[in-house]
């Protein structure tokens, strides 16, 4: 957003937060099943580590979330209430055999060959 916008003031890390939570959920008519924490609603939690160099100093925790971490940042992550990755590792798949399925598929879809 503000790459496009060439503006580092073009969205604030709090609105970037609510388009990609609340404001999310609204757009898809499902703001009262998800989009925020509260009792009743369904949730899905990421807990980031913010103990990075490329985080410090952390001095607004929404705007490192938002603007400064990236998919290796993330540490743990709930959904629906099951821990599906502990420290950076899944926890109901094998990534070898993850890693074995897409190697297998890639060479079945590979172009030029015929399944």
């Amino acid at each position: 957003m503000q790459a496009v916008a060439q503006d580092a003031t073009a969205v604030k890390a709090y609105e970037a937060l609510k388009m990609a939570t609340v404001n999310g959920a609204k757009a898809l008519g499902l703001d009262k099943r998800i989009g925020s924490l509260e009792a009743g609603k369904e949730a899905d939690i990421v807990a980031v580590d913010l103990g990075g160099v490329h985080t410090m100093p952390v001095y607004n925790v929404i705007s490192d979330l938002v603007y400064a971490t990236g998919r290796e940042d993330v540490s743990d992550v709930w959904v629906a209430g099951k821990r599906l990755v502990q420290k950076g590792e899944l926890t109901t798949l094998r990534t070898e055999e993850v890693l074995e399925n897409a190697r297998r598929w890639a060479e079945r879809l590979r172009p030029g060959r015929h399944l």
